[in-house]
C-alpha cells in the first residue's frame, strides 16, 4: 500500500485583515492512501484563517518508475 507524504506550507491570516500574515510554517505529513490531501488540511486549518498550499513539486504527476 501506497503511504504517501505531503509537503506544504500553513500560513496563518488575519480574520479580519486577510493581507496580514501572522505565521507561516512548512511541514510534512504522512497520509493513508485512501486520505484527501485537502480535505485533512481543512479539518486542521479551515479558512478563512489559515492557507494550506502544497509544494510544487507535490503537483507534478507521479512519473512510471
Amino acid at each position: 500500500m501506497c503511504v504517501p507524504d505531503y509537503s506544504f506550507t500553513v500560513t496563518e491570516h488575519d480574520p479580519r485583515r486577510p493581507w496580514i500574515v501572522l505565521s507561516s510554517e512548512h511541514r510534512t505529513v504522512t497520509l493513508e492512501g485512501d486520505t484527501s490531501f485537502f480535505a485533512w488540511a481543512a479539518e486542521h486549518w479551515p479558512a478563512p484563517r489559515w492557507r494550506v498550499e502544497l509544494d510544487p513539486w507535490q503537483l507534478a504527476p507521479a512519473w512510471p518508475r
